[in-house]
């Protein structure tokens, strides 16, 4: 296959050889049309002359004789014979040409004779005609003749106006266009400054664009469906791995809560048990990446369940110095009834990752409050810290599977919290709050909405 500048090459020699073959094809076309004008000229000058002749002859009431047309034919350098209408014509007539004139109509059509001569007949009186006949003018037309050197030259600069144009609309934006498509579908971004047109080339342009954005969005695709491919094979076994000794200590560890212990212990033996819940989150939130399950619905009290997530991550939260607060709005803290249908475990999973998020954004500790309210048929969860705040890229990109700008972040939290809220039919979404710090923001369906 040609390359571009190759192909260019060849689109604008071919344009030149049409171009050259407009312009030799318009310049014959051209001549041959002077060519029948100054044929009409003549033709048009023989019957002025002639007509002028016949009104001389009219005014001046000249005698119909031979002898005046004789003397006319010297004057004007032409045959003119008189031609009686109850009789035959004039003397001097070649045999083959006064077959064809004795019936010839008068008219100002010019007639053209078997000898190759021109002949015109025109109406003298009521019983004479004038005939008129001369040679065929042989047509010269020469290129330094005025009027054809004037209309070559102002065809041949039309053509090379129309040339230009054509150059610069069309044939110079193509050879342009195909030149950036080098590359062009690889990934580095590129631009065709040639989409801000309104014509075809700006279609096609666009048409390239749009299948660039749409390739590259089908290798993003089939990247991220061969990572979460491989991903699911090592999260599947990496999951049953952990989790029969993962079994094994929280089995032990409630074994031991039944125990008498002191204070000291009693804390550390709950700190343990938080540990392994959280252990066990983290595995069954890799499960679900690798193999996403319907959630299981029951009626569920959104507030109890968002406390006692709390409660869980309290040891935590005391360790990285995060002060959490849940404010209810008056509607929530009367409600006793539930409030949306979901998964239990996985909605612990998401609000577990949100805390979890928040704690790691403020390394050096902070505040961070939970906000619960209904409104509009849903049940609204902001989660609002203290730390920086989401840049630009995680608000675009933040919920993206593999996202990550934290120091060995994994970029899977937010992703599975996302997926587990829309298969609960509801919406999350990532903010700044005003006030500073980042906003997470939960809505859910109300029962009865």
């Amino acid at each position: 296959m040609n390359s571009p500048r190759r192909w260019h090459q060849s689109l604008a020699a071919r344009y030149g050889v049409v171009m050259v073959i407009f312009v030799a094809m318009g310049s014959l076309l051209l001549l041959a049309w002077l060519r029948y004008q100054q044929q009409e000229e003549t033709q048009r000058l023989f019957v002025t002359v002639a007509q002028n002749d016949v009104d001389f002859v009219k005014r001046l009431n000249l005698p119909r004789s031979p002898k005046l047309a004789e003397d006319l034919s010297l004057l004007l350098r032409i045959d003119i014979h008189f031609r009686n209408r109850f009789d035959q014509a004039g003397p001097g007539l070649r045999r083959e040409e006064a077959r064809t004139l004795m019936d010839a109509p008068t008219t100002q059509e010019v007639l053209q004779l078997p000898t190759g001569r021109q002949a015109l007949v025109l109406a003298l009186d009521e019983q004479h005609d004038m005939i008129f006949i001369r040679e065929t003018p042989a047509l010269t037309l020469s290129l330094w003749h005025p009027a054809t050197r004037y209309s070559l030259v102002a065809f041949w600069l039309f053509s090379a106006l129309f040339a230009w144009v054509i150059g610069r609309q069309v044939v110079e934006p193509v050879g342009r266009l195909t030149r950036r498509l080098s590359g062009f579908f690889g990934p580095q971004e590129r631009a065709l400054p040639e989409t801000q047109r309104a014509d075809e080339i700006g279609e096609l342009a666009r048409a390239l664009t749009q299948a660039r954005e749409d390739l590259m969005s089908e290798r993003e695709r089939r990247a991220q469906s061969e990572r979460l491919a491989l991903l699911g094979r090592v999260a599947t076994g990496l999951a049953h791995e952990i989790k029969n000794p993962l079994a094994s200590i929280q089995l032990h560890a409630q074994l031991i809560e039944s125990v008498d212990l002191d204070d000291e212990s009693q804390t550390s033996l709950r700190h343990l048990l938080a540990e392994v819940r959280v252990i066990e989150g983290l595995v069954n939130q890799w499960l679900y990446l690798a193999r996403p399950a319907s959630p299981k619905k029951q009626p569920l009290a959104v507030l109890p369940l968002l406390e006692e997530t709390v409660q869980m991550l309290q040891p935590q939260a005391q360790h990285t110095g995060t002060v959490i607060q849940v404010q209810t709005a008056e509607s929530m803290a009367s409600s006793n009834g539930p409030d949306i249908l979901g998964d239990r475990q996985r909605l612990q999973q998401v609000f577990r990752n949100v805390i979890l998020n928040a704690m790691q954004a403020m390394p050096g500790g902070g505040g961070l409050e939970i906000g619960v309210k209904a409104e509009d048929g849903h049940v609204t969860l902001t989660f609002d810290d203290q730390g920086p705040g989401f840049s630009a890229s995680a608000l675009d990109h933040g919920v993206e599977l593999f996202f990550s700008e934290k120091e060995g972040g994994m970029g899977v939290g937010l992703n599975v919290a996302r997926e587990i809220i829309s298969a609960h039919n509801g919406q999350m979404s990532l903010k700044n709050h005003p006030k500073g710090g980042a906003r997470v923001e939960i809505a859910l369906p109300m029962i009865n909405s």
